[in-house]
């Protein structure tokens, strides 16, 4: 049987190792649980979260996982935080300047609403975790942005804030561009010795709009091969990638 969401809520603090006064107004919890039907779901098993983390390669941020161990799932107007069956790559909305591929941390956390809220799981802050980001609107013109620096500042905020999505508010700050800090934070991916000669003639025609199986047809490589070469020189400097080029990585 699902938690009460206060009792999860007490339960989470203490997983967390958060400090009790630190979280929210248990009226504000009433208000949530009294507009949600069902906000709470079934825990999940440790071993199905085993299998995701194996089967993706990144481990989740311990906090999560003790969230869905607690629920899995968490629900307001829409999924605050998505079962672990449906944690997946996230689906880009908006155009990532200088980004060709998406790195394949970017998992999408939840949709609550207006944007995707996604996290990348390459690497943590200093001093915080694995960064939470909005996926962006190209329609609504919105561009992705980091929105917490890990995934327990943004989940205790979110309770704090009774669910709703309080990073839209006036005058939140503004904590980076999630490719921008990615490139910063995670080396570029290694290329094979085989495959680095066709690196200059790749960017080339990337930058130039081809997509990765035109490149792959016209250069006789897989496009697994070329997907290798343009994840490495898309954290490089000098590879300027055009809007022609961004729209092609993602039609």
């Amino acid at each position: 049987m699902p938690l009460p969401l206060a009792e999860l809520v007490k339960r989470w603090l203490a997983a967390a190792e958060v400090d009790l006064a630190l979280g929210p107004d248990p009226a504000v919890l009433a208000d949530w649980a009294a507009e949600v039907e069902e906000p709470c779901r079934e825990g999940a098993d440790p071993a199905a979260i085993a299998s995701w983390e194996e089967r993706h390669g990144f481990r989740l941020p311990q906090g999560l996982r003790s969230l869905l161990i607690l629920s899995n799932g968490l629900y307001r107007l829409g999924p605050l935080v998505h079962p672990i069956s449906a944690i997946g790559p996230m689906i880009p909305f908006a155009a990532n300047p200088g980004m060709l591929i998406q790195p394949e941390s970017w998992f999408e956390l939840g949709n609550p609403n207006l944007q995707t809220v996604c996290i990348d799981l390459a690497y943590r802050l200093p001093g915080a975790g694995c960064p939470v980001f909005t996926s962006g609107d190209d329609h609504a013109l919105e561009a992705p942005r980091v929105i917490a620096r890990s995934f327990d500042e943004w989940f205790l905020e979110l309770l704090r804030q009774g669910g709703r999505e309080y990073w839209f508010d006036r005058g939140y700050p503004d904590l980076g561009a999630p490719w921008r800090l990615h490139r910063e934070h995670v080396a570029a991916p290694p290329l094979e010795s085989r495959l680095a000669k066709y690196r200059d003639t790749v960017r080339k025609l990337a930058t130039s709009g081809a997509c990765e199986l035109e490149i792959a047809l016209e250069l006789g490589l897989s496009r697994p091969e070329v997907e290798s070469i343009v994840r490495h020189i898309q954290h490089e400097p000098a590879a300027p990638l055009t809007d022609s080029a961004l729209k092609a990585s993602t039609s």
